[in-house]
């Protein structure tokens, strides 16, 4: 069995809202199949995490000196394979953080190291044509990294044109497409429901939005498809949640206040991502209305796993999770009408709803299942190690 060295910003457990929770759970399955991680983290927030006993924590130092701290923060992460190159036989890095990024090309460059990278999304530190400054400077790191990883592992063939505008000589024969993934037992219909939520509802069909609260995933524009909605339907809500910039949050709070919502749409902040499964069975219907710059969002399928539509937009590979008009609704980013028209139809029509909850639950099943997906991740790593195209 091969050994590996993986990546995680924080180390939190199911306590964090983050991503980082999500990384730390497929780490924890990954481990089932390999013979020992070494899982490199910056921080450490919980000193009571059940980690398996062949992952090895390995905390890095950290100087919190600001001009200086994405600097250091680089080197480490380039010093710590080369450390251990004895002791692992791949690396497995999820996210294009350029710290990550560097390992990639440092340990390949200095020892000959081989690296699977996952791109978790398309948009890459913005736009390609709108690059400057610091996004040049990250885009650095990614070129390098997919020039120097031995597999780059994509959530759907749908995003490969997009990945395509950040480094167009990629080495396409070494993509490989392994669907992002939730844990099915985790994420059910059947368990307990969030109280917060189910008073908030009180007896209202309840849309909800779970990730970040900004322009590019689409809030406003989602905000503004529910108030269509709730203009014909007034027995209806919508909860957010997640962070976001105080100011953006401030400005969409002023804009439901003037629309005459603020009984209607509620703000949740950050949910700890132990929570989070009995928040979606609170749901009746989960909005995704992002603009640009996904891959596959595990919060849709950790919804459809709950057994719940979805309404979402047709960015990079999200048409593969939500099949339009079986599993959910897929309408074009920022048509804001037709999202309307969508969520309208599943929130007044109870029949069709549960339908499509029960045929999202049944594909998340078969093709979303974290005992489908990290068996083939894992086979992947041990083709890289063994040099098997």
């Amino acid at each position: 069995m091969i050994r590996v060295m993986a990546f995680i910003g924080n180390l939190e457990g199911f306590s964090s809202p983050s991503l980082q929770s999500q990384v730390f759970e497929e780490i924890i399955l990954l481990s089932k199949y390999i013979k020992q991680i070494f899982l490199v983290t910056d921080s450490v927030n919980s000193p009571y995490l059940d980690v398996p006993t062949n992952i090895k924590v390995v905390k890095l130092p950290a100087l919190k000196i600001p001009k200086v701290y994405g600097a250091t923060k680089i080197i480490f992460h380039c010093l710590t394979p080369l450390l251990y190159v004895k002791d692992i036989d791949v690396l497995y890095v999820r996210t294009f953080s350029p710290p990550e990024l560097s390992a990639i090309w440092a340990a390949k460059r200095l020892s000959g190291m081989p690296s699977v990278l996952v791109l978790p999304g398309t948009r890459l530190f913005g736009s390609p044509s709108e690059a400057r400054g610091k996004e040049r400077f990250y885009r650095f790191f990614l070129r390098r990294a997919l020039d120097a990883c031995d597999r780059v592992v994509l959530y759907s063939r749908l995003m490969l044109p997009e990945i395509m505008l950040y480094h167009s000589r990629l080495d396409v024969s070494k993509v490989v497409y392994i669907h992002n993934a939730v844990n099915v037992r985790r994420f059910s219909p059947e368990g307990e429901v969030s109280a917060r939520l189910a008073s908030l509802k009180d007896g209202r069909k309840c849309v909800l939005y779970v990730g970040r609260v900004n322009e590019k995933k689409g809030v406003r524009d989602l905000l503004r498809a529910f108030a269509i909605v709730s203009s014909k339907l007034r027995d209806c809500m919508l909860a957010v949640a997640g962070s976001g910039d105080r100011k953006y949050v401030d400005g969409l709070v002023r804009e439901i206040n003037r629309a005459g919502l603020g009984g209607s749409v509620y703000f949740l902040g950050p949910v700890p991502n132990r929570e989070m499964p009995a928040l979606l069975r609170a749901a009746d219907v989960i909005a995704y209305a992002t603009r640009e710059g996904e891959g596959i969002p595990r919060a849709l399928l950790e919804g459809m796993a709950c057994g719940r539509p979805v309404v979402a937009t047709e960015v990079a590979g999200i048409p593969e999770a939500v099949i339009d008009g079986v599993t959910g609704f897929v309408v074009k980013p920022r048509d804001v009408a037709a999202f309307a028209d969508r969520l309208y139809i599943l929130l007044t029509d109870d029949s069709l709803r549960r339908d499509m909850g029960l045929r999202a639950r049944r594909y998340v099943e078969a093709e979303f299942n974290y005992d489908v997906i990290i068996p083939k991740i894992a086979a992947v790593l041990r083709k890289v190690v063994s040099g098997v195209r």
